[in-house]
């Protein structure tokens, strides 16, 4: 059935900003991957990023869902692509992510790409009630707040919602990565999470064997519990 168009949302009373908490996800067996390289998730907000995150973690891939620590937020504002948080991890995944992904590929070779992907209506519908519901005043949470106008200049060129300008992101970004990638099938997965897409698509990608509970999780809510 064809998705209604995006039409904006009623203005909603703006609330106290509440940061997100993290919390580990614990690896039972954190896994040697069958391949060189690292793995970045590399679609946009509000696509299933979280979602990817915790379905690598629970395949024992080390994943850290939007790398947010000052030693990352100084080495991507000096173009330093080595980042000190995959001596840890082995899988990053959201915006911070993002409008790297060329220079990760070279600083990481043999590396996987996720680009994770949705109906655009309906991620359009979905980032501006995000958007609305993460603005904060300035004297709360400042690295936060200075960490992610950043990261959404740098991914979006502006820190507020604005349907015009996230759909031609959208579309850019998309149609970007399927370029940068058209000789190269084996390092990317388009993967549409939102749609029902799992762990067949993504173990397939990785040479993986499917999990024993083969469903994939799901996690959208702003400030649940997410992980690292």
């Amino acid at each position: 059935m064809a998705q209604s168009p995006w039409v904006p949302a009623p203005p909603r009373k703006s609330t106290a900003y509440q940061p997100p908490i993290y919390i580990d996800l614990e690896i039972k067996v954190e896994r040697t991957m069958p391949h060189q390289g690292k793995i970045f998730g590399i679609g946009l907000s509000r696509t299933g990023t979280k979602s990817l995150a915790t379905a690598l973690n629970l395949l024992g891939i080390k994943t850290m869902w939007y790398p947010q620590d000052q030693t990352t937020y100084r080495e991507l504002m000096t173009a330093h692509y080595r980042l000190t948080v995959l001596e840890e991890y082995q899988a990053l995944t959201d915006t911070p992510v993002v409008p790297f992904y060329p220079q990760f590929d070279q600083e990481y070779p043999g590396s996987k790409f996720v680009l994770t992907i949705r109906d655009k209506e309906s991620w359009l519908r979905s980032c501006e009630k995000h958007w609305q519901n993460s603005t904060f005043p300035p004297q709360e949470v400042p690295f936060w707040r200075k960490y992610a106008s950043f990261i959404d200049l740098c991914v979006y060129g502006c820190n507020a919602f604005n349907a015009s300008r996230f759909s031609y992101v959208y579309d850019r970004h998309v149609e970007g990565v399927q370029s940068y990638f058209h000789n190269r099938p084996d390092d990317l997965l388009i993967m549409n999470i939102c749609g029902g897409e799992g762990y067949d698509r993504l173990c397939e990608f990785l040479d993986y064997q499917l999990p024993e509970n083969s469903e994939f999780p799901k996690v959208n809510d702003f400030n649940a519990n997410l992980l690292h």
